[in-house]
């Protein structure tokens, strides 16, 4: 019944829009495409926290090096930190490629190896949704940050209809708020074994696996309450955006509306002091 039910799910949600993703060739593709990312948000928010010039940068889950090699590129020192070792050894082949001198370390954002105050300025891009405990780890951003210092963050809610990661193979918008656990990795089942993959059903199960430890199902909400509970940080600028349509971005600050509105929050945070 389940299998059924899968195939059915299939073929209403191939009516849906695929999503535009970059990047998916291959590691050295998706670099790129951070690449391109980065310079787009110093372009656009840059002027928040000022010139990155002699700064030192801390780039926590820096993925695969795109956009901490804009961040060094821009003139400041910059260490890379991601929990993943894939994710370091790419980021060190991209940035080497390009003669790009940073410095990368795998790492924790809830236990940071730095000393207090070490940065004038942490990057969070994409990144805070995947922290086991976001309670966690926003305090330990903002003590390796100087006082006067910024934290830049970018992230995904878990309200948004892309929240579930999942875009790549589920195109139904909100599919994580719709659709049972046991569902959705039977449509996956269904649309890898569709596009010839081996052994779907265990490819099935890893995504899955990676939905449930990969995401720590934070909402703005959520995020606003962590806020509220580190007070050393002060919020500079706070930019709710919808996932496509710029029209919906009124009902982004809605109360419980907003979340599933909200496709990305950006926050630019002062450290008091």
């Amino acid at each position: 019944m389940l299998k059924q039910l899968a195939v059915l799910v299939y073929h209403i949600d191939r009516c849906f829009p695929r999503t535009r993703v970059e990047g998916r060739e291959s590691e050295q593709a998706y670099s790129e495409w951070e690449y391109r990312v980065g310079k787009e948000l110093l372009s656009r928010y840059a002027g928040y926290f000022g010139s990155l010039d002699g700064r030192r940068v801390l780039d926590i889950g820096c993925g695969l090096g795109g956009k901490t090699a804009v961040y060094a590129e821009s003139g400041a020192y910059v260490v890379g930190v991601d929990i993943d070792r894939r994710n370091i050894i790419q980021s060190i082949s991209f940035t080497g490629a390009r003669g790009t001198p940073v410095s990368f370390t795998i790492g924790d954002a809830e236990v940071l190896p730095f000393a207090d105050e070490s940065f004038d300025l942490v990057v969070a891009n994409d990144s805070l949704e995947h922290f086991a405990h976001p309670e966690r780890a926003l305090p330990e951003l903002a003590r390796v940050v100087r006082p006067g210092g910024n934290i830049f963050l970018f992230f995904t809610p878990w309200g948004s209809p892309l929240g579930s990661h999942l875009y790549d193979y589920i195109r139904t918008p909100w599919c994580h708020l719709i659709f049972p656990e046991r569902l959705m990795e039977a449509v996956l089942e269904v649309v890898l074994q569709r596009q010839g993959i081996s052994g779907p059903g265990r490819e099935a199960a890893r995504l899955m696996e990676d939905f449930r430890t990969g995401l720590n199902r934070i909402t703005t909400a959520r995020y606003h309450r962590i806020l509220e509970g580190t007070p050393v940080l002060e919020t500079v600028m706070e930019d709710l955006q919808p996932p496509k349509f710029a029209f919906l971005k009124p009902l982004c600050r809605v109360p419980l509306v907003g979340e599933l509105f909200t496709g990305t929050v950006i926050g630019i945070l002062r450290k008091s002091g």
